[in-house]
């Protein structure tokens, strides 16, 4: 049922939320890297993402979940072939269900073909290349571009203008907190924020007015407006990362730039290397559904299993080099399951497009200032603000 969160009473959200962030510090003080890495407060995640890749391919944590960084188990792992579901509403710390988050591979599926039908090329190509045309010579990566493309996007594909769009947005911004809400518990009024954000693109996005329906095919199961509100909770804020990280990849990189210049196809490679290098979901967790054993370790039905995306991707037994930015590389990234089935595919097809209409306009940006990170965001790796400038 949806709307559960909207109606938890605001002392016992607060306890609950206090009490689960008392028990990560906990596993954190006593030494735990997980724990530390659901705190999300270092700048740079990878040190404690090596400490529990020296631990073995699949460690459990004093959290009590069974982690991974091991490039061969975690491909494994984001697979179909063994009995996995979703954190739930009573395991995480945000409305899984009501944010589009609690189904199953199947469900996401038909998502999948919802989100495609109504989310068009020529229509990311569109609204990629207004936004970037509109920038002036100093603008913020984030907030100007990376967060803009997707909800434009969005309001573009359910006919939003002027005050719905700027509603949409930011509803969006707010609801974006739910990724990293899954493992890591955020303050209290940016959790209530989430969750008045999240009933509010229900509303906006599956009321008779959403207008997603025409020209659409007919299909069994969850229909177009359910794919609406996971796009507008998480794959808004899959967008603007993988966007955010793929210009600063030809930003940092001018032989990138150079390359995508000469041949615009060239930006799926960025971004292919990007997904590895900078992913726009670091963790991914899920839940055995049965008693399974993976590397010697046998996990039990109702245990967590976590996989670090990131830390996986830089796996030297599966990539040389793993800390450079290679484009072309023979072997794939690891790209998480589930709802990123949905979001993904989302997010790749504007990050390419944005690239392709950066380079275009030109000339190359680069920064202007330091950026700055988003606290307790260890999923996402949320990026507040970038300042670039042309001039």
């Amino acid at each position: 049922m949806h709307g559960t969160w909207n109606r938890t009473d605001i002392g016992e959200l607060g306890r609950r939320l206090q009490r689960a962030h008392g028990e990560v510090w906990l596993h954190q003080v006593k030494g735990d890297p997980y724990a530390d890495l659901l705190r999300g407060h270092a700048e740079d995640p990878r040190p404690g993402e090596e400490r529990i890749r020296a631990l073995g391919p699949l460690w459990r944590s004093t959290t009590g979940a069974w982690v991974t960084a091991d490039h061969r188990l975690a491909g494994e792992l984001l697979g179909a072939g063994w009995p996995h579901r979703p954190l739930t509403d009573d395991e995480a710390h945000v409305p899984v269900d009501d944010a589009g988050l609690g189904g199953d591979a199947a469900h996401y599926e038909r998502l999948r073909g919802h989100a495609r039908d109504a989310v068009t090329p020529a229509a990311v190509r569109a609204v990629s290349e207004r936004v970037v045309g509109a920038l002036a010579a100093d603008f913020d990566l984030v907030t100007d571009l990376a967060e803009a493309v997707p909800t434009d996007l969005l309001a573009a594909t359910l006919g939003r203008a002027g005050a719905d769009r700027r509603e949409l947005a930011r509803a969006c911004t707010a609801a974006g907190v739910v990724l990293d809400g899954l493992l890591c518990p955020q303050r209290l009024d940016v959790t209530r924020r989430a969750v008045a954000a999240v009933g509010r693109l229900r509303e906006l996005l599956t009321g008779p007015e959403a207008g997603l329906e025409a020209g659409l095919e007919a299909r069994p199961g969850p229909g177009p407006h359910e794919a609406a509100v996971l796009l507008a909770t998480a794959g808004v804020r899959t967008a603007a990362s993988l966007i955010a990280g793929s210009v600063l990849a030809v930003v940092d990189h001018p032989e990138e730039w150079s390359r995508v210049a000469e041949d615009p196809g060239h930006a799926a490679l960025v971004v292919a290397e990007v997904l590895r290098h900078d992913p726009p979901v670091r963790i991914h967790p899920a839940v055995a559904l049965a008693d399974v054993e993976f590397a010697g370790q046998r996990v039990r039905a109702g245990e967590r299993v976590v996989v670090l995306v990131a830390a996986a991707n830089r796996d030297p037994e599966a990539f040389d080099e793993p800390d450079r930015f290679v484009t072309g590389r023979p072997a794939e990234a690891l790209v998480p399951a589930l709802h990123h089935r949905v979001t993904l595919p989302f997010a790749r097809a504007q990050a390419e497009a944005v690239l392709r209409a950066l380079v275009a306009a030109g000339p190359r940006p680069r920064r202007s200032a330091g950026h700055l990170r988003s606290r307790r965001s260890p999923v996402t790796g949320h990026l507040l603000g970038c300042p670039l400038t042309t001039g």
